[in-house]
């Protein structure tokens, strides 16, 4: 797709308004939902790369250090 993610997230809410309409046919719904589905699956994929990215600073004995961020999930 190669496009940012608030792009790729906007397009996804405006499928998501036309799948909720009551004016879309079968055949549209269908296709939108496999274009939202898309979507998501990127945004999904971006925020997945991102989270990797992210440093948390961290203060210790007066120190600023860089620490990898964990999911909460990990965690368990």
């Amino acid at each position: 797709m190669g496009e940012s993610y608030e792009s790729a997230f906007k397009k996804l809410e405006e499928i998501i308004k036309e799948l909720e309409s009551e004016d879309i046919s079968l055949e549209n719904s269908v296709e939108k939902y496999e274009e939202g589905l898309k979507l998501y699956e990127y945004c999904s994929k971006l925020l997945t790369e991102y989270e990797g990215r992210v440093k948390i600073l961290m203060k210790e004995n007066s120190e600023i250090r860089e620490q990898d961020f964990q999911r909460v999930e990990d965690h368990d």
